[in-house]
């Protein structure tokens, strides 16, 4: 099994996908020029059009990075975790701690390949973090649930 995760960690996303049957390689190829023409990322434009599922997606991502996926809406937040973490921080890297394991705190993230996001949280929390991918929408439910809903100056 490490051995595949480790193979998996060298392939690009893209490729992931089409191994994985969930996107046939022409339609990968016409999402990648999409998104590369709009500015985004190339799982971000085939959710956008429907191709992958969000959660497909995340688990792929996870896989890649050699990090656990969870199902976010299975787990209560810890309060006191939640604490450690920055609202700022928590909304700008789309990071929501949920509990204490072993001393370290568990923190699911949207975008596991965020490294700077991934950086700043090490550095804000204490004691150490381990990190699970969790899908991103179900990270902006938890942090609304943990923060409420963030201020918009639109209105």
């Amino acid at each position: 099994m490490a051995s595949a995760a480790n193979h998996e960690r060298g392939l690009p996303l893209g490729e992931l996908i089409v191994q994985a049957g969930l996107v046939a390689p022409n339609d990968l190829y016409a999402a990648l020029a999409t998104a590369r023409a709009g500015g985004r990322r190339l799982g971000e434009e085939l959710v956008r059009q429907g191709l992958v599922d969000e959660r497909d997606l995340a688990r792929l991502v996870a896989g890649q990075e050699e990090l656990e996926f969870i199902d976010l809406g299975k787990f209560d937040l810890d309060q006191k975790a939640v604490n450690v973490l920055s609202e700022g921080t928590a909304r700008r890297h789309r990071a929501i701690p949920l509990r204490f394991d072993a001393g370290s705190v568990v923190v699911a993230v949207a975008d596991p390949t965020d490294n700077e996001g991934l950086d700043a949280i090490i550095d804000e929390v204490p004691g150490g973090v381990r990190f699970v991918v969790a899908v991103g929408s179900e990270v902006d439910a938890a942090l609304a649930e943990a923060f409420g809903e963030p201020f918009s100056e639109a209105g």
